[in-house]
């Protein structure tokens, strides 16, 4: 019984590095095989097809995403915001791991989208009866900024220099807890200046 789950780790560690060295294109069974010492019936038992163990690596990869948000979870603020914190941080934070892996995703989620179904089925979840107060929209507009700022980092195409990024990443985090769920102010409707 003990077999089962160190074989399944050593099939996702071999493809996950496979993906980040050469890409999802080049990650066949007789590779993961050779790499992680796993025999093909091996590799087929736990994963049949390459699509369910593309799909279990993305899964693996939400799993550590959820591990680097929950380390980067800052303490002392409502929970909302400590989430959005969070997911600023892990979106920003720079780790070429998680960078190399989504590259060498990219190809492979281009031709069968199915694979990012565990990443859809999560995002859904923690969208899930959101009411989409301006709190919510505004948290979720600083969430999207941090976003880009990853997709950006990811292509190499930074089109800010790198003290402007730390100081934008810097206002997206004042911004989370100015505009706090907790924050009696937020809906508040701000007078124009041009009528003083």
């Amino acid at each position: 019984m003990g077999r089962k789950p160190l074989a399944r780790q050593k099939i996702l560690d071999a493809s996950r590095q496979i993906v980040m060295e050469r890409g999802a294109g080049c990650l066949t069974f007789d590779e993961i095989a050779a790499v992680s010492g796993v025999t093909r019936g091996g590799i087929t038992y736990h994963f049949p097809t390459k699509q369910e163990l593309l799909q279990a690596l993305v899964d693996h990869d939400l799993e550590q995403w959820r591990a680097i948000e929950s380390e980067l979870r800052p303490k002392g603020f409502d929970e909302a915001t400590a989430d959005l914190l969070a997911s600023i941080r892990s979106y920003t934070h720079k780790h070429q791991d998680r960078r190399r892996f989504v590259s060498g995703m990219l190809g492979a989620a281009t031709l069968d989208p199915p694979i990012l179904e565990p990443a859809r089925d999560y995002e859904q979840r923690r969208m899930a009866g959101v009411e989409w107060s301006d709190a919510v929209i505004s948290q979720y507009l600083l969430r999207m900024a941090a976003v880009g700022i990853f997709w950006s980092d990811l292509f190499d195409c930074p089109s800010i220099p790198a003290d402007v990024r730390t100081r934008l990443v810097k206002l997206l985090e004042q911004l989370a807890v100015e505009w706090s769920t907790d924050n009696p102010n937020l809906n508040k409707p701000q007078q124009n200046s041009q009528e003083n």
